[in-house]
């Protein structure tokens, strides 16, 4: 890789950690092709970035950043997902990847700046979507008030004598 090409794949790397929130970084020796494929595309499926680098490009990437904590940890063939929306979604993708492959292995993770180890990405991938929390908060603002409205129509209905 020549030098030109060092320097605009760190600079595509700063841009990438400087729009995320959140970061994975996994190892994926011994991975066969076909399993990374379908893992970069559940990766695109959760509106997330994949990216495989050289460790000392990714080291100067994360420096001065919020994801500086895991630059010691870019030894080995290291890849690193990404993420500017849906944490939750980076999760699942990560966890079911690496419950399918055992020849990979998470490494270190930053969500939201907090740094997390694999029990807490498992916790996060266990959690139910966001459109599913959504649904269940809404459902219990509106319960309280559909039970008044069944209350008051049963003492309506008991008052016409019916």
């Amino acid at each position: 890789m020549e030098k030109n090409q060092k320097i605009a794949e760190v600079a595509v790397l700063k841009e990438t950690f400087a729009s995320a929130t959140s970061a994975v970084v996994i190892e994926f020796k011994g991975l066969v092709v076909g399993k990374d494929t379908a893992f970069r595309k559940s990766i695109r499926e959760s509106k997330a970035q994949y990216r495989v680098s050289k460790n000392t490009l990714l080291r100067l990437a994360v420096k001065d950043t919020t994801f500086a904590a895991l630059g010691d940890h870019f030894k080995g063939a290291s890849a690193v997902a990404t993420t500017k929306d849906d944490v939750i979604a980076l999760a699942k993708a990560v966890n079911g990847f690496l419950k399918d492959n055992p020849a990979a292995t998470f490494k270190a993770g930053i969500m939201d700046g907090k740094q997390i180890d694999a029990k807490q990405l498992q916790v996060l991938a266990e959690l139910p979507s966001r459109d599913v929390l959504i649904a269940k908060l809404l459902y219990l603002m509106t319960y309280p008030i559909s039970g008044l409205a069944v209350a008051l129509e049963g003492i309506r209905k008991q008052k016409a004598g019916e």
